[in-house]
């Protein structure tokens, strides 16, 4: 199936219209990925995962971008997360290893967003079995979304030992 007959497929309003996977190149660094997204019009669920088709890189790949308080452009660069990626963001003493993200293409400011709802979706189980760490939880969220919103600088790190990830430079 070709990318078209994909693209309109997808952009049908038939509800039963199936997910589809397409494999494609990448423009950047010619690898072959497999792009896999769907959002469903009844629950909101979404997802854009990317899985890397090809080899792990002779060399890792490690971007480093410094985000000035106010600055949206850098919020909304385009970023693409292989699965084996670690994101750190320094300031806050905050890590985002491989295995808690799948691979997927994002924003800067999305990545965030989904971290903090997802340190956020088990706090009230956690606030019963471990009220310590929830409370710490609770005081660092607010962090984190003071850096996905742009309100506080940071220093975003994308380090991949596969060098398959990479953020935009627009």
């Amino acid at each position: 199936m070709d990318v078209r007959s994909v693209v309109e497929a997808v952009s049908t309003d038939d509800d039963d219209a199936p997910v589809y996977q397409v494999e494609s190149l990448c423009m950047r660094c010619g690898e072959n990925i497999l792009l896999s997204a769907f959002e469903c019009p009844h629950c909101g669920e979404r997802n854009n995962e990317v899985q890397f088709a090809g080899e792990i890189q002779p060399r890792g790949s490690c971007y480093r971008l410094e985000v000035s308080s106010g600055d949206q452009k850098m919020l909304d660069r385009q970023v693409v997360k292989s699965e084996t990626a670690t994101i750190k963001i320094p300031q806050l003493d905050f890590e985002i290893p491989p295995e808690s993200q799948r691979g997927s293409l994002t924003t800067v400011e999305g990545i965030l967003v989904r971290a903090a709802d997802e340190l956020l979706a088990l706090q009230e189980e956690r606030k019963k079995v471990d009220p310590q760490t929830a409370e710490a939880i609770d005081e660092f969220i607010p962090k984190l979304r003071a850096c996905a919103t742009g309100t506080s600088s940071f220093t975003f790190i994308l380090d991949d030992p596969a060098g398959n990830s990479f953020i935009e430079n627009p």
